[in-house]
């Protein structure tokens, strides 16, 4: 199946209590070069969706934590994407910030294709972000996290 022309996506920047924030390891091997790296909980915005409706979704089905708001974005960015087959797919993707007690995430709910993409899930402070040699995405997810942590 060749995916959409332009895909629009939401993702969150979810913390706990301990001011820790949860990311997926996640391997794109449709890609052309595939890409391994730690991201936010998200993905596509479904048709007749909005942004924000598309972020409280995705985080029910990838931690299956309910929540009933994620408030305004606070990053958008836009891209693109090559698969192996040649496609080439822009993007669109808005970021969320959403405070949360600290809870175990959930698999329940992911679909069969995210068994095969993401590879761990965990909760990283912001130290661990700032030291670590492993790729992560967006790029200014540090001063993303910085913003999210001032009062």
């Amino acid at each position: 199946m060749t995916p959409p022309k332009h895909r629009r996506a939401s993702r969150v920047i979810l913390l706990d209590d301990r001011d820790r924030f949860l990311l997926m390891l996640t391997v794109s091997s449709r890609l052309k070069i595939p890409v391994v790296q730690w991201i936010t909980p998200g993905g596509g915005v479904e048709a007749g969706e909005s942004h924000e409706q598309g972020a409280i979704r995705e985080l029910f089905e990838e931690t299956g934590l309910v929540v009933s708001d994620v408030g305004a974005p606070v990053f958008t960015i836009d891209g693109s994407r090559l698969f192996a087959s040649g496609h080439v797919q822009t993007t669109h993707s808005e970021f969320f910030v959403v405070r949360t007690p600290a809870f175990t995430p959930v698999t329940d709910h992911w679909m069969e294709n995210e068994f095969d993409d993401i590879r761990d899930v965990r909760w990283w402070s912001l130290e661990e972000l700032k030291s670590t040699d492993e790729p992560y995405s967006p790029e200014p997810l540090i001063s993303l996290v910085e913003a999210a942590l001032t009062p």
